[in-house]
């Protein structure tokens, strides 16, 4: 097998900060004066949960590459700030977050501002969508919640959690984000706190287009976004359905199909349990369906043909519990329920199956995010998952942490 970077060096890491339950870590993480924008333990909060474990179900990087978001069982969203010398240090560092915000609720989606920047506090900013209330806006520097952007059903006038925030790309689009609920996608501007959204898109087509005889969709909850780099939206749905949106998603369908049903003669392609996310190469051409309950990662050429080309297999995630990959030029990242974490070159290069070219053990448990610095070399992993058997307390059965990683640059390269 080759190595492309070398071996990875360890370079931070939680250690035990967080491996155990809720309640005890909590009581631990509050003894160490984290600073919060909340309180960090209400009853509400933990009534129902206080002996599980602790685990990290997501990490994203911010675009500027100093700071890691994180989201653990707990409902808490922690900011780390990396120390400039991660890198360069001779030993290990100890990661602690720098700021924490509390949902009142499960997150089901976080996305951090494309023009996020230390050194320019308000820029430092993230949306989270707690289930069933309003998409919030918030800073680690900032205490509480900055901006609200209701989701409404006008029929119910309940809140809609959005299963899927993205922020836009380029230019004035940088401050609109959209967002993915049930057979709709939305379109928010962050500098309208408190209002809705500026449109709404049915993903099916509506009742008039259907008896005309005209349209195409997609129905379910639309739980994945992406934006190609010419402009194309893809939007996958649990219902393992994906539709692909011109003029920046703001345009007609360009397309819709079913992933499902052209996967099931596929070495287990057949078996996902729903798209998670989607991520596309960096020329535009290709698009990774990630799905929940899947061995594998089925590589499409949304631009030439509109058919899967390759399916990346040996990806250990069996489980309903959302595995995070990253895309890094022509490479595949992916963390499994082993702990391993494997690496896919050349996305659209080879046709068929292929196997990952790299792999090594990051976590003693489910890798729930594999994700890459700017540089391409640093790596951060979180890891965890829900366990049936009781924690105890002196010897915790779980690896709850975040660690980053450094790789050397290859010498022959």
């Amino acid at each position: 097998m080759r190595d492309p970077k070398g071996p990875p060096r360890l370079v931070g890491s939680t250690n035990d900060l967080y491996n155990g339950t809720i309640e005890v870590k909590r009581n631990h993480e509050t003894v160490n004066s984290l600073k919060t924008s909340e309180e960090i333990a209400s009853p509400k909060n933990l009534e129902n949960t206080p002996q599980e474990s602790n685990y990290f179900k997501s990490a994203q990087w911010s675009a500027d590459g100093t700071t890691l978001l994180t989201s653990s069982f707990d409902n808490v969203l922690r900011t780390f700030i990396l120390p400039p010398d991660l890198v360069s240090a001779p030993f290990l560092h100890d990661l602690h977050p720098y700021a924490s915000h509390v949902l009142p609720s499960p997150a089901y989606a976080l996305a951090i501002y494309p023009s996020y920047d230390l050194s320019v506090s308000n820029t430092a900013l993230y949306l989270a969508s707690p289930s069933s209330l309003p998409v919030r806006l918030i800073s680690p520097f900032a205490p509480g919640i900055l901006a609200s952007y209701p989701l409404i059903n006008p029929t119910t006038e309940a809140f809609i959690a959005p299963h899927s925030l993205l922020f836009g790309a380029n230019g004035d689009n940088v401050n609109h984000f959209f967002a993915g609920s049930e057979s709709e996608i939305s379109i928010f501007d962050i500098n309208r706190n408190g209002e809705g959204p500026l449109s709404r898109m049915k993903t099916i087509p509506s009742r008039r287009k259907k008896i005309v005889g005209g349209g195409v969709g997609m129905k379910g909850i639309v739980s994945a976004l992406a934006m190609s780099s010419e402009g194309i939206l893809a939007a996958g749905t649990f219902g393992r359905w994906l539709g692909l949106y011109d003029s920046g998603g703001r345009g007609g369908t360009a397309g819709v199909f079913e992933v499902g049903k052209l996967d099931e003669d596929v070495d287990g392609a057949g078996d996902g349990a729903g798209i998670t996310q989607l991520l596309w190469s960096s020329c535009g051409r290709y698009l990774c369906v990630v799905e929940r309950g899947s061995e594998g990662i089925g590589v499409w050429d949304i631009r030439s043909t509109g058919k899967r080309v390759s399916w990346l297999r040996g990806r250990k995630a069996k489980t309903m519990q959302r595995l995070s990959v990253e895309v890094m030029g022509s490479e595949l990242w992916s963390g499994g329920t082993d702990g391993v974490v494997s690496v896919w070159e050349g996305l659209g290069d080879h046709e068929g199956l292929i196997d990952p070219v790299y792999e090594f053990r990051a976590h003693e448990d489910a890798v729930s995010s594999a994700v890459m610095h700017s540089s391409g070399m640093v790596l951060a992993t979180c890891s965890g998952q829900r366990h049936a058997d009781d924690l105890s307390d002196d010897e915790p059965n779980c690896d709850n942490t975040l660690k980053v990683w450094a790789f050397e640059q290859d010498s022959g390269s």
